[in-house]
């Protein structure tokens, strides 16, 4: 059995067939047999690369002769010679004769000469198609950038049409764009409201943001050896949650951050929305502190009177008793209460020798300090228990783990800078939102590219490469 495989390319209502068309693949099964059933990889990839080499070649024959003549008089424009241009695709490399011709005399002056005008190049910028970058960036966004790479060349003909390197070069491009858009609309964000107008939101369920860190790879440039990476979660009341994600040292505001988050999800700037979070998050909104945070603070205190052997049971009883009721004391919302409780046990601990009260001491100033810094955002959480209403940022740990856990840290020993991981956190909340299309890359691309005219030769979101040698390890 014989399969043979033809292109056709007719113009418009046309039957007529182009010269130059003909046989594509020739697929031969002599036995007949189902050992070998339908097209193999190896012959789907070889067929869809023919394919795309002939389509876009009979495109660009089609096109160019519509841009050989003046936009201005409409005069022919005289051919200077033929180039190679390389086109990448999501099927594979395709080579295109692209020619260079002079601008018309009508254009010429004594400072503007005759110069070359090369259509194709001035059409194609990129040379990539969307869908391609659209592909390495969503399998870059789920795998390590090798890995990515090896599996898009397992099923698509790109051997010699992608490399890790260049995923990990398109994430930061992508990355970059997304955050300058998010940059533009924090800009066009309205100002603050008086107090007497602001309204509780009814659209949002819950929001918590937590953070993350991340092993450095610039340690012996950078004093701080981790990269600190904040992730939140929102859950509406008529939609699926959405997710954000940034590196603290890449942004200007984290509040600005929520604020253009929560706006584009429908929030308007007029709506109260209370935020969960520990106290490394630096936001406007009102925060209150996660109950998961004092409690561990707590269990530490505690710890250090468990199994004590120094300490003896009446006393251990009594300083036991006294943590409970500090730490419920906070749970109903009277901090000062539990800080005075905490202060009369600092000063009995002062006075007493030994290894275990010196760390009940350092645990218990610990919980005081924590508590002090973070006065104005204790509330209580019993009465929001009660209530139905979240005091945990349980939903922010997951985010963690969706966003940054899965791909950038656990068992994958990774180390980031920190442009490279906020890029990756960008492009992966946008595929984990669903906000991620080939569509999407284009109009990003759009949108630099006016703003970039409108304010200079240097668009908005554009960075200076990295140096490779200072860069993260590609993951």
């Amino acid at each position: 059995m014989r399969l043979i495989i033809e292109a056709r390319l007719v113009d418009g209502d046309s039957d007529t067939v182009e010269e130059g068309d003909g046989v594509l693949a020739v697929i031969e099964r002599p036995d007949c047999s189902l050992a070998e059933l339908g097209l193999t990889l190896a012959e789907g990839r070889s067929l869809l690369a023919k394919v795309q080499a002939e389509l876009i070649s009979k495109q660009v024959q089609w096109w160019l002769p519509s841009q050989t003549c003046c936009q201005k008089c409409g005069a022919a424009l005289s051919h200077k010679d033929s180039r190679s241009t390389v086109l990448r695709t999501v099927y594979g490399k395709v080579t295109v004769k692209s020619p260079r011709l002079w601008s018309c005399a009508c254009q010429e002056t004594a400072q503007t000469p005759q110069r070359v005008v090369h259509p194709l190049s001035r059409a194609l910028i990129r040379r990539i198609t969307p869908e391609l970058v659209y592909l390495e960036a969503k399998w870059a966004a789920h795998l390590p950038y090798r890995h990515a790479a090896a599996m898009l060349k397992e099923v698509l003909p790109l051997d010699k049409g992608i490399s890790s390197s260049g995923i990990w070069d398109r994430i930061l491009d992508l990355g970059n764009q997304l955050d300058a858009d998010i940059e533009r609309d924090i800009a066009q964000l309205p100002g603050c409201v008086a107090d007497d107008q602001v309204r509780e939101s009814s659209h949002v369920a819950s929001v918590s943001v937590d953070s993350a860190w991340l092993r450095n790879c610039d340690f012996r440039t950078d004093a701080s050896c981790h990269v600190n990476i904040v992730a939140g979660r929102a859950t509406f009341k008529d939609g699926p949650p959405k997710l954000y994600a940034y590196v603290h040292k890449e942004v200007t505001s984290a509040a600005a951050r929520l604020d253009q988050f929560l706006s584009r999800n429908g929030v308007a700037i007029d709506e109260r929305v209370t935020v969960i979070s520990d106290e490394g998050s630096k936001l406007a909104r009102g925060r209150i502190l996660d109950w998961f945070h004092i409690a561990m603070k707590f269990r530490a205190a505690q710890r250090s009177v468990f199994g004590s052997n120094v300490i003896d049971s009446m006393e251990r009883e009594s300083v036991e008793d006294e943590i409970n009721h500090a730490k419920w004391l906070v749970w109903h919302g009277k901090g000062s209460k539990a800080l005075e409780r905490i202060k009369a046990l600092d000063s009995r601990l002062l006075s007493r020798e030994g290894y275990e009260f010196k760390t009940l001491w350092w645990n218990l100033n610990n919980v005081s300090s924590y508590l002090r810094s973070n006065a104005r955002t204790l509330v209580n959480c019993g009465a929001r228990h009660r209530k139905g209403l979240p005091i945990s940022s349980s939903i922010a740990e997951s985010a963690v783990n969706h966003v940054v856990s899965y791909r950038m840290a656990k068992k994958r020993q990774m180390r980031w800078t920190d442009e490279g991981a906020h890029c990756l956190a960008q492009v992966r909340v946008a595929v984990l939102n669903g906000e991620f299309s080939p569509r999407r890359i284009s109009e990003l691309k759009t949108a630099a590219r006016s703003y970039g005219k409108s304010n200079g030769p240097v668009a908005e979101g554009w960075r200076q490469p990295a140096d490779r040698a200072k860069c993260a390890t590609m993951q």
